[in-house]
């Protein structure tokens, strides 16, 4: 039994972060938000390790008809 219910199964835990982070990172872009850094995510707990995250911008391959101009009109 799990004595700590804020606590979830590894896995899951991993797929709903992947999914907030996509919401972050897409949300903030659409907002203009500049994404592309380095960030550092101190936390405020000592026993927690600090955190450094780089969000670097690549377009997909897939064809996707992404074009650059509607963004800045």
């Amino acid at each position: 039994m799990n004595s700590n219910p804020s606590r979830m199964d590894p896995t899951e835990a991993t797929e709903q972060f992947e999914r907030e982070l996509v919401e972050l990172i897409t949300t903030s872009f659409a907002r203009g938000a500049v994404i592309e850094d380095t960030w550092d995510v101190p936390t405020p707990v000592a026993d927690a390790p600090d955190w450094s995250v780089t969000v670097e911008k690549r377009y997909s391959s897939d064809g996707s008809g992404y074009d650059p101009r509607f963004l800045e009109e």
